[in-house]
């Protein structure tokens, strides 16, 4: 069998090929492509004598799809695919070979194929079918007990995973779907696993479309303290506090380096999925979102591309304008607003919005820059805590009434002790004193990435590691007015059946 290389511009697609893709899987395909390139070379399309594809379809059409790219954008899928094979650091040859086998098969015009000549059109049929059919069964008992990835990672690679099949049985693996899928996004449940497939796969489509990385944080958090700087001796004299003794010049700005350099590699940012369950299930298409805490571009680019207008109050100007090209680069109705969280309400009008949802500092665990009122720059948690009842309390009096609010916390220990302040505790506290009910629980259950690595570590001290977020909902009026307020959402029982769960009675 011989091999030859025609220029994509050559083959014609088959138009009468029964095999389709929809949106989720030829999204796996063009992924599949990306990570695993040398496919195009393994697997060369078939063609009959009219270049018509018989074998490949979805392939080519993938192909097509990459060469359509904006050049800038095939630079990045590049170097994220590089990034990936973990090439020997300092193996620079190794990386630009690579780097050209990748433009190659990836985006350059030609494609490998062979001709499958002298079929009859009964035989061609024939081919088209059996070459998309797999008469074989995967030994799941195999690939869970052997060395094989994940479920998340087998389901991007394009495999059928069955409901509840992977590493926790508890939650399905296999995408939701139907019509309940599409209203509320993941299953309804109190209990949001990121780990899933389906909600990594979604991730990821929305990470490439945001493109937020926490740049605007490295550059912040990477600042060396200056005796120049106002808040120099304020800092020093923080982290003289924490390490229990006098330091020297020399020798907080080295522990100053080195305590935001780590944090500057490792900034958090908020999961666009859990951004955009919150916007569908207690937003209103049509409607103002803000946040008094914006952060990274994240809540407000998916909020604008999800049906709400959207502000944001970010204490950085960098941040802000940052998040602001973002969205303007798609055209999307939001704003930014460089100013302190606490003045929100000069800049929303009272009862103006239709969700609050903010994602507030966490103390000192990520510590943003070195103002005077950043709330993660604080010498306290009381300090620290009074700044975020101003802002939430102003911002509580923008929400319209019978309307959301949803806060994401997570504790955070105290350093000496390693106890927690109860930071969860103390946001509820705050939104109930500002007039709301304190309505949902949800907990966020995140990758557990190196907590395996470091639990060895924590649990000497008997500290388990921690792999889960609060989202704290609140409702401003009456919740008896709820379905009054807010379109009813109706799914039938095989729409449950979707999410792999029985359909039991309602138990509130």
């Amino acid at each position: 069998m011989s091999y030859e290389a025609l220029n994509i511009s050559a083959l014609r697609l088959n138009d009468a090929n029964p095999r389709i893709l929809k949106e989720k899987r030829f999204t796996q395909l063009v992924q599949s492509l990306i990570d695993f390139p040398e496919m195009m070379r393994l697997r060369p399309t078939v063609v009959d004598e009219d270049g018509v594809v018989l074998g490949g379809n979805m392939r080519t059409r993938a192909k097509q799809h990459l060469l359509s790219l904006p050049e800038g954008e095939k630079e990045h899928r590049i170097e994220r695919a590089v990034a990936a094979r973990n090439i020997p650091e300092g193996d620079s040859a190794a990386a630009q070979d690579y780097t050209n086998e990748l433009r190659l098969l990836l985006f350059g015009e030609e494609v490998p194929v062979v001709r499958a000549l002298g079929l009859t059109p009964e035989l061609k049929q024939q081919f088209i079918i059996k070459d998309n059919t797999s008469f074989g069964e995967w030994d799941f008992d195999m690939l869970a007990n052997g060395d094989w990835p994940n479920a998340a990672i087998l389901e991007g690679w394009g495999m059928d995973i069955p409901p509840g099949w992977g590493d926790d049985d508890a939650a399905p693996s296999d995408s939701p779907a139907g019509s309940l899928a599409e209203r509320f996004i993941v299953p309804p449940f109190s209990v949001l696993d990121t780990r899933q497939g389906y909600w990594q796969e979604r991730k990821n489509v929305w990470k490439e479309r945001i493109g937020d990385n926490g740049e605007s944080r490295n550059g912040t958090l990477r600042r060396s303290a200056s005796g120049d700087d106002p808040s120099y001796y304020r800092q020093k004299s923080k982290a003289e506090k924490q390490l229990g003794r006098e330091l020297t010049k020399e020798e907080f700005e080295a522990d100053h380096y080195k305590r935001t350099t780590k944090l500057a590699q490792g900034v958090s940012l908020l999961d666009p999925v859990l951004a955009e369950l919150v916007v569908r299930w207690f937003g209103l298409e049509g409607g103002a979102a803000f946040d008094c805490f914006a952060g990274d571009s994240v809540f407000g680019f998916v909020a604008a591309a999800s049906g709400m207008s959207f502000t944001g109050i970010e204490l950085r100007q960098e941040q802000a304008d940052l998040n602001q090209s973002r969205t303007d680069s798609e055209e999307l109705p939001a704003r930014y607003i460089c100013d302190d969280g606490r003045n929100v309400g000069e800049h929303l009008a009272l009862e103006s919005q239709d969700l609050l949802f903010s994602c507030p500092p966490y103390f000192d665990l990520e510590v943003y820059s070195d103002k005077a009122n950043d709330a993660s720059n604080q010498g306290t948690y009381a300090e620290f805590l009074a700044i975020l009842r101003d802002a939430l309390t102003s911002s509580v009096g923008c929400l319209k009434e019978n309307r959301f609010a949803v806060i994401t916390v997570g504790d955070v220990r105290e350093k000496k002790s390693s106890g927690y302040y109860g930071f969860p505790a103390d946001i509820t506290a705050i939104m109930r004193a500002a007039g709301l009910h304190y309505y949902n629980e949800l907990i966020l259950v995140e990758m557990a990435g190196n907590a395996a690595i470091r639990a060895g570590q924590q649990m000497k001290h008997r500290k388990p590691v921690k792999t889960h977020q609060q989202v704290l909902v609140f409702y401003k009026g009456d919740p008896r007015a709820i379905k009054t307020h807010f379109p009813e959402i109706e799914y039938d029982a095989e729409d449950l059946e979707s999410f792999a769960v029985d359909t039991p009675g309602e138990s509130e």
